[in-house]
């Protein structure tokens, strides 16, 4: 299975803690280490005979025209009183926008700005204190990029014909070029299943019962976790270590630092988060029926070094 490996510089050290909230990068002195999170390269395999269907997760209903929540957002009635600004309700593109359009709708530089706007919440896990960062999970990161960059150079050799994501996944089906390395194909399907992590990471920290490595940790085992090798597992399960508490991250989504310690501003942000999830649920849902449709998804399971192709299957929140 072919990957893309991150190489950390050697600025950066080799994964050691220092305390509870801060882990360091040390290299040992003759070795580069790699990590292999996004697997961005990896081959897909055609699966024949797979059915059309396949069970979608609740939609949302929740979609906000303005930049800002409202007291009755969070009481599920509708109102004009305004409450607190955070992350979500400042976000310019939203998968809430996408979540009525069929798959063939979505506009491709719109799609691409979404993934970029909401991506930026997870250097929100790297917080370590009011001024102090961990570069843990820059791998993860890196990777988004790079899938993005990908899709973005698709787009560019035809900017009328491309506009959707389904004209560039289509053409190169079309020109049996889906398994060619660096494909619109294989970028769009490694960013899908990123954002699969941070769609199920929301609804687990959303419902408000779990810390936030916590939600992190189940986040990443209903998604990446099936499609990553021993390495990438231990790494990211020591990166767990890094992120902070559900308090500063909940604090770091304020636009205003004093409303996160008021009473509603934590029920108002799970409430945003369930909704934003929900909807980035469905979006990614009707990218994978399409995939599933033309034989492009499926289950890599590496063990050992041996890789395991099964079937696809929808992932349980239970």
């Amino acid at each position: 299975m072919n990957t893309t490996r991150l190489v950390l510089d050697n600025s950066y050290h080799l994964f050691i803690p220092r305390s509870e909230n801060c882990i360091k990068l040390k290299n040992h002195p003759n070795n580069t280490f790699l990590l292999y999170f996004g697997l961005p390269n990896s081959p897909i395999t055609t699966i024949d005979n797979v059915a059309d269907t396949v069970i979608s997760k609740s939609k949302s209903e929740f979609e906000s025209d303005s930049n800002k929540m409202t007291l009755s957002d969070v009481n599920n009635n509708i109102s004009n009183d305004i409450v607190y600004e955070t992350f979500f309700s400042r976000l310019l593109h939203k998968f809430s926008i996408l979540d009525a359009l069929p798959f063939e709708e979505f506009q491709s530089e719109l799609f691409l700005q979404i993934c970029e706007d909401y991506f930026s919440l997870v250097a929100k896990f790297c917080i370590i204190s009011t001024y102090e960062y961990t570069p843990i999970f820059t791998p993860l990161k890196t990777d988004v990029n790079g899938n993005i960059n990908k899709l973005r150079r698709k787009m560019s050799e035809n900017l009328i014909n491309f506009q959707t994501l389904y004209a560039m996944i289509h053409d190169e089906i079309e020109s049996q070029t889906t398994n060619t390395k660096n494909s619109a194909t294989d970028a769009l399907l490694w960013l899908k299943r990123t954002f699969e992590f941070l769609s199920n990471f929301l609804y687990e920290f959303g419902m408000g019962d779990k810390t936030l490595a916590d939600a992190v940790s189940r986040g990443y085992e209903q998604s990446l976790r099936k499609y990553h090798g021993i390495l990438a597992r231990s790494v990211f399960s020591f990166a767990l270590r890094a992120v902070p508490s559900n308090e500063e991250f909940i604090r770091s989504l304020a636009i205003d630092q004093n409303d996160a310690s008021k009473n509603l501003f934590e029920q108002q942000l799970r409430k945003e988060i369930l909704a934003h999830a929900s909807s980035m649920s469905s979006v990614l849902q009707k990218i994978t029926m399409f995939y599933f449709k033309h034989g492009l998804e499926s289950t890599v399971i590496p063990y050992n070094g041996v890789t395991v192709e099964k079937h696809a299957t929808t992932s349980s929140r239970s």
